[in-house]
């Protein structure tokens, strides 16, 4: 995985609703693109996967990113004790 700053503001806040639906989301650290060539955020307890197309439309406009999406994006939450 190669570190990025791209799309660095969707990410973060993509990152703040997931927690909103999952409350063991973590905070934001960083994040990578992935193998998918999405990003996996590195939280303060574990990673989320969130794909570029929808980092890219909440920067552009956070209200297309439906909380179905963000639903999704919570489910790819995993722990890892740091």
């Amino acid at each position: 995985m190669t570190k990025t700053e791209k799309n660095k503001k969707g990410v973060i806040g993509i990152t703040k609703q997931a927690s909103l639906i999952d409350k063991n989301i973590g905070s934001y650290k960083e994040h990578f693109i992935n193998e998918h060539f999405g990003y996996t955020v590195k939280l303060s307890n574990g990673a989320i996967h969130i794909p570029r197309k929808t980092a890219e439309d909440y920067e552009v406009q956070k209200g297309i990113v439906t909380p179905e999406r963000i639903k999704k994006i919570a489910k790819t939450y995993t722990y890892q004790e740091i």
